[in-house]
C-alpha cells in the first residue's frame, strides 16, 4: 500500500510539473502571438490610418466650405425676401394712395384691404360689376378651374383665398368681426 501511495505521489508531482511547463509554454506562445499582432497592426496602421485621416480632413474641409456656401445662399435669400417685401409694401402703398383718391373705394371700412393686382383673390372689380349679381355658373371645363394664374413679375405670388377669414362672424353687439370664437362650435 505504501508503494501505491509513493507511485500516486510521483504521478501527482509529474502531472504538476507538466502542468507548469505547459502553462509557461502557452504564456510564451501568447506573448509571441501578441507581438506578432502588434507588429501586423502597426504595419497596417501606416498603410491605412494616414489615408483615412486625410480623407476625413478633406471631407471636413468640404463640409465647412459647403456650410459657408449655404450660409451665403441663406443670406442672399433673406436679402431677396426683404427686397420683395419692400417692393410689395411700396406697391401696396401706391394702391392704398390710389384707393384714397377713388370715390368707389371705401378705404376707411373695417374690412378694407387694398386690391393688389396680379393675384387671383384680389383683382380690382370692374366698374360694370360693382352692383351686378354674382354669377352662379361653374367653369366650362375642369382645366379652366385648375389653370394656374401667372403672378406679376417682381411680386411674390399670393395664395388664392389668403385674404378670406375662416369661420363665421361673431355675433356681438353689432361691431361684427370674422374671427371664430372657440365656444361658437358648441352652439
Amino acid at each position: 500500500m505504501t508503494t501505491f501511495i509513493v507511485i500516486a505521489v510521483i504521478v501527482l508531482v509529474v502531472l504538476a510539473v507538466a502542468f507548469v511547463v505547459i502553462q509557461r509554454k502557452n504564456r510564451e506562445a501568447n506573448i509571441e502571438r501578441a507581438d506578432q499582432l502588434r507588429t501586423k497592426a502597426a504595419t497596417e496602421a501606416q498603410a491605412t490610418i494616414a489615408p483615412a485621416q486625410d480623407r476625413a480632413a478633406t471631407a471636413e474641409a468640404e463640409a465647412a466650405e459647403a456650410r459657408a456656401v449655404a450660409e451665403k445662399a441663406e443670406a442672399e435669400a433673406e436679402a431677396a425676401r426683404l427686397e420683395a417685401q419692400q417692393v410689395e409694401a411700396s406697391h401696396e402703398a401706391q394702391v392704398r394712395a390710389a384707393d384714397r383718391l377713388d370715390p368707389r373705394v371705401d378705404h376707411k371700412a373695417d374690412d378694407y384691404a387694398p386690391q393688389v393686382a396680379g393675384t387671383v383673390d384680389q383683382q380690382p372689380t370692374a366698374p360694370s360689376d360693382v352692383n351686378a349679381e354674382p354669377a352662379t355658373e361653374a367653369p366650362a371645363t375642369a382645366t379652366e378651374a385648375e389653370a394656374p394664374t401667372t403672378p406679376t413679375p417682381g411680386l411674390p405670388r399670393r395664395t388664392p383665398g389668403a385674404q378670406e377669414m375662416p369661420g363665421r362672424p361673431i355675433e356681438t353687439d353689432g361691431s361684427g368681426g370674422w374671427f371664430t370664437r372657440k365656444d361658437s362650435e358648441q352652439s
